[in-house]
């Protein structure tokens, strides 16, 4: 298979019932808030003509397009210009915030491939429609440009100062086309009850390309240190650490899940697992070691070839990818011995996206052996048939695994029916199966 690109399976955040814990001991904060599928009853992205297939096909087909976003954004970190690396509107989670004094409520791609959070802001020169109002940061009280010799300004790829270095300018792109080029800004942002104060945002006045009248921005749920992950311990004492429980969508049951933030995004008791997170660049992603992958007492080293030795963070794991993408010899081993054990008819993907499918009712009645995910410290998560195959048509059930010479991703599918959390502060990955009902 080509060069695989990968997408950010598309969500809705809503902190609308957001709850706000002080913590002793913790010395900070916690929240939690619903989480929901982009294709629920309860998206306002939900689009009744789709049929179920057809989302999930979509899905598959955006982690394609995203692939190549993330591989092409790992690239260019050694790039010069002001050029910086954002998400285009494939993204797949939205957030609704509000920003400002008074409150201006937006919607924006919740985004943990990137750092820094923007918004659209008037006077806007050049914008994409969107569905609510445009920010005017001249009606804020709270409202404050950042200096171009603040650290938040140099911790930008590339920036531009405006007179007597008052002012800090950005500009982010990518070769979809999509932009945004703007002021940064330091201004207040409430999540439910809970308010960021000061919290360090990019103003765009310049912005287009993919971009739909749905969102109004990004919101950087990434590992640098403009994300909003990493702000929160700065002006809210909300240590670096936050946690989600996907749901399930190979249902049209109103099904919805969580994310949590600070002290209650802690991952703990009886049957935890942990692997490092692996520092590297570009530092927003979160990269992990995958050190092989075992299916039917069959163990499959996950390295370009069985004699090479398995490189440290040589996976992503992100929570917007859907399919999960690995090294071409690691993928041929797990899917040809999936293809002698499962004793039934061989058949084509009709949608033409994946490669080993078989005829089936359901995925059950295929009897699928758990696959083992093995990452470095002993973390050994195992993979249940909703982790690892999908029903994309009637009587056709597919193996949700691509192959991809250039970039690894543990995807979220992989990661339904866990507690995933992710600690910047101990720089641990952990999982708790069974515990998102």
């Amino acid at each position: 298979m080509a060069a695989i690109s990968i997408f950010f399976c598309f969500f809705l955040i809503s902190f609308s019932q957001a709850t706000v814990h002080g913590g002793v001991g913790d010395g900070g904060h916690g929240f939690t808030t619903s989480l929901f599928h982009r294709d629920s009853f309860l998206s306002p992205l939900y689009n009744p003509s789709l049929s179920h297939y057809d989302r999930l096909t979509n899905a598959f087909r955006r982690s394609f397009s995203r692939s190549d976003t993330l591989l092409n954004r790992a690239a260019a970190v050694s790039t010069t210009g002001i050029h910086s690396r954002i998400i285009p509107d494939d993204g797949e989670f939205l957030m609704s915030i509000s920003i400002g004094t008074p409150r201006v409520k937006i919607m924006a791609i919740a985004d943990t491939g990137s750092d820094l959070t923007w918004t659209q802001c008037m006077p806007c020169h050049k914008c994409f429609n969107q569905s609510f109002p445009i920010f005017n940061p001249r009606r804020s009280f709270s409202y404050r440009h950042v200096s171009c010799t603040s650290n938040a300004c140099r911790s930008l790829d590339d920036y531009r100062c405006g007179p007597d270095n008052r002012t800090c300018s950005y500009g982010y792109s990518y070769g979809d086309q999509s932009f945004t080029y703007g002021d940064l800004a330091s201004e207040k942002i409430t999540v439910g009850s809970f308010k960021l104060y000061k919290t360090v945002i990019g103003c765009g006045h310049v912005n287009g390309g993919t971009f739909s009248g749905d969102t109004s921005g990004i919101i950087g749920l990434g590992g640098g240190p403009l994300s909003l992950i990493s702000q929160m311990r700065k002006i809210a004492a909300v240590k670096r650490r936050f946690s989600y429980c996907l749901p399930t969508f190979f249902s049209d049951k109103n099904v919805t899940g969580k994310i949590s933030f600070g002290k209650k995004a802690i991952v703990s008791g009886r049957k935890v697992i942990s692997t490092p997170l692996v520092l590297k660049e570009p530092n927003t992603f979160y990269y992990v070691t995958l050190k092989a992958m075992s299916v039917a007492n069959k163990r499959f080293k996950a390295a370009n070839n069985m004699s090479a030795a398995v490189e440290r963070g040589n996976i992503l794991i992100d929570s917007g990818t859907t399919l999960t993408i690995l090294p071409p010899n690691l993928y041929k081993g797990v899917a040809s011995t999936l293809a002698h054990v499962v004793k039934a008819k061989r058949v084509n993907d009709p949608t033409g996206v994946l490669d080993l499918c078989f005829a089936t009712r359901s995925v059950d009645h295929l009897n699928i052996p758990v696959i083992t995910a093995h990452f470095a410290g002993g973390a050994d998560v195992k993979l249940l048939p909703l982790n690892t195959f999908a029903m994309v048509a009637d009587n056709v059930a597919c193996l949700a695994f691509v192959p991809s010479a250039n970039f690894a991703i543990f995807g979220n599918l992989a990661q339904v029916n866990f507690l995933v959390g992710y600690d910047l502060e101990r720089k641990r990955l952990s999982f708790k199966y069974n515990v998102c009902a």
